[in-house]
């Protein structure tokens, strides 16, 4: 199962075809997958479950998380039908009108004594664990309300005055009831607003508590800190959510939290699309990647604020590139509807939060369908942005302070690279492999840790009298400076800094990938240390090679499409490679290759300095000169250890990067 675009407009759409006829056809096409396994009009959304170990509901799941699997099913979905029904309001599936479906069903699911009831929130109290007081219907319910605003005159509209205010009285007990403070309480804020915009009175002070925390987070930069991290819940959630809320109620009722949130939103959008590659694809990171295309919502979501200023030409062929990127692969979709994972269905990726219904929330860009026909979104013509000036040996690069993120553009490839820190986590925490990594690329998902050695894009330490090996669980953030990244992270960190082993990481971007080059930062001994590539898929075409030119030697692995290289220069006893099973998010093999060092004595004085390159090409060989960037390294210290003193890199290109590790201390944020 997979889309086609149907008469795909390359005139109005050089890039994807896609106009606002295929959008809808997306939807149906959505629809119909979901619907293929609702066999009568009276049965709920629930998908055909293929992972029962991590997501919900399982053995462990208290009893209400059935309920929140069925809420999921009707209102995620709902994200689909809703814009669907605004454009095609006699729109059909599986022999079912569309409108008529979630009419019912939106009723049944708020009625006491019904087969589909959902519970109120003091009957989910009732069944909840000891401490639980947030249940996901609050999500839910904020989903309802964006579908009931976004086809209010198909569906809402529709009912009697009773049945509204059946729906209020439901949607208003979970906008009032406790919530997650993070990005929830946004949910609440949604559930008030469209309440508030349909005549119904809400507690104002409760509204304002609620916006003046989401403010609360904010960094800089158009990013919010989700709890601790940052991930895509800032554009998906707090940049979407916060233009609906503005419109609903913002504008009129708290017109400065409401010019806040356009600002921000605006801010945003001025670096985020250095994080879409060339095709407008989304690259693997943070928690709920199951959302996929999700990330390119605020590039629709923009369009409802007063003020914008977002070329809407690069807006759509973002959200039409991501969407095609998802819709048109093969391996996303089983029994009609997506899997639990990014492409195929990918385990380490998943939170227990998550259920088979959950992938729904991908319909977040489809609030692009509520623009009008005539509105420039759907009119202009596509750009690809800065990807238009990028020539092949060259890249851009996008500074977020605010975040510590920095995003590169790789013309060489067409890759979107970024680095990212500001991350904490326990140090057995499992979200540290989808957020603590010393890369994310668009072309290489990441790959889950293994500990039995070196790791994809993250060094792994291992000491003599331990079995397992230690990842970093810190990232800080040093920033840019002269044309060179600036990160810092730690093995093992819980309480405090002190003794614990960490690498100074020195980010220089190529127009193939980045050039590497960090100290060590160890001392006790004695120990190995690695670092690895991303991880490369492996199939009957994947071969190895290595090369060298004097100064540097390469590890390459390629097939017939692609080619990626580990190039070391300096600090490695040896690079190698192995081939791993079951921790890549697209293939059962993957090859991974490695820089390896060894330290056995202390208070020897050895190269502290690792310079490497992580190398990719698409549809090629690499060429000497790019697989070789570097012409000279010159260090300060007599011994051409990195000791003391900075690092000076001449590219063959001709650049020349100052690596000077001296006063980050004083520089590094979390």
């Amino acid at each position: 199962m997979k889309f086609q675009i149907n008469t795909p407009d390359y005139e109005k759409s050089p890039y994807t075809g896609m106009t606002k006829k295929h959008w809808l056809d997306a939807a149906q096409f959505l629809l119909d997958g979901i619907f293929s396994n609702i066999t009568d009009f009276d049965m709920p959304v629930y998908c055909p479950r293929t992972e029962f170990k991590i997501s919900y509901p399982n053995e462990s799941s208290p009893k209400w998380k059935k309920y929140a699997a069925g809420f999921e099913g009707l209102a995620r979905s709902f994200l689909i039908a809703a814009p669907l029904l605004h454009n095609r309001p006699k729109a059909e599936t599986a022999g079912y009108p569309v409108r008529e479906y979630y009419r019912e069903h939106i009723l049944r699911a708020v009625t006491k004594g019904t087969e589909d009831y959902m519970l109120s929130y003091r009957e989910l109290e009732e069944m909840s664990r000891e401490g639980e007081h947030c249940f996901q219907h609050t999500c839910e319910c904020a989903s309802l309300a964006i579908g009931l605003w976004q086809c209010k005159e198909i569906i809402w509209d529709s009912y009697t005055e009773k049945e509204k205010d059946k729906i209020a009285n439901y949607l208003m007990e979970f906008g009032n009831a406790r919530t997650v403070a993070h990005n929830w309480r946004l949910f609440n804020m949604l559930i008030l607003g469209f309440l508030w915009s349909q005549g119904y009175e809400i507690d104002e002070n409760k509204m304002r508590d609620h916006a003046q925390v989401i403010l609360s987070y904010y960094a800089g930069d158009g990013w919010y800190r989700d709890g601790h991290r940052f991930d895509y819940y800032s554009p998906w959630a707090f940049h979407v959510y916060s233009a609906l809320w503005n419109v609903w109620y913002g504008y009129e009722k708290e017109p400065e939290t409401a010019a806040r949130f356009d600002t921000y939103s605006n801010s945003l959008l001025d670096t985020y699309a250095g994080m879409f590659d060339r095709d407008g694809h989304v690259t693997m990171w943070g928690r709920s990647g199951i959302y996929r295309n999700a990330a390119s919502a605020p590039f629709a979501s923009v369009f409802f604020l007063r003020e914008h200023r977002v070329d809407p030409g690069l807006a759509r062929r973002i959200n039409s590139g991501a969407l095609l990127q998802f819709i048109e692969n093969e391996k996303v979709f089983k029994n009609g509807v997506p899997v639990l994972g990014f492409y195929g269905e990918f385990p380490p990726m998943l939170q227990d939060y998550s259920c088979a219904e959950s992938p729904f929330w991908m319909a977040n860009p489809f609030i692009c369908l509520n623009l009008p026909d005539e509105h420039p979104f759907w009119t202009c013509r596509e750009n690809n942005g800065d990807w238009e000036r990028i020539s092949e040996d060259s890249f851009s690069s996008y500074i977020m302070d605010g975040p510590g993120i920095a995003a590169f553009h790789q013309g060489a490839n067409g890759a979107a690279e970024f680095c990212t820190a500001k991350n904490m986590f326990h140090p057995e925490d499992s979200y540290i492999k989808a957020y603590i990594r010393l890369g994310f690329h668009s072309h290489y998902p990441w790959e889950d840790f293994d500990f039995q050695g070196a790791e994809a894009m993250q060094y792994s330490l291992r000491y003599d009298w331990q079995e397992r090996v230690q990842i970093p669980n810190i990232m800080l953030y040093g920033g840019e400076k002269e044309g060179v990244l600036y990160r810092q992270e730690y093995f093992g960190f819980q309480f405090n800094f002190q003794g614990l082993a960490s690498v100074d990481l020195a980010d220089i971007p190529l127009a193939n990938g980045v050039l590497h080059a960090d100290k060590m930062r160890i001392h006790d001994k004695p120990f190995t240390l690695t670092v690895g590539s991303y991880g490369f898929p492996v199939d009957e075409n994947s071969e190895t090679e290595r090369k060298t030119d004097g100064k540097g030697e390469a590890l390459i692995v390629k097939n017939r499409n692609r080619s990626l290289a580990f190039v070391s220069y300096s600090g490695f006893d040896s690079i190698e490679m192995k081939e791993r099973t079951g921790v890549s998010a697209v293939a059962e093999k993957s090859i991974l290759l490695y820089g390896k060092c060894r330290r056995e004595e202390y208070y020897e004085y050895r190269p502290y300095v690792m310079i490497y390159a992580v190398l990719t090409v698409e549809g090629r060989e690499f060429n000497r000169e790019e697989l070789f960037p570097v012409e000279r390294i010159d260090f300060a210290d007599e011994k051409r250890c990195g000791g003391t003193g900075p690092v000076k890199i001449t590219l063959k290109s001709g650049r020349i990067l100052q690596v000077d590790y001296e006063g980050m201390e004083g520089r590094l944020r979390l």
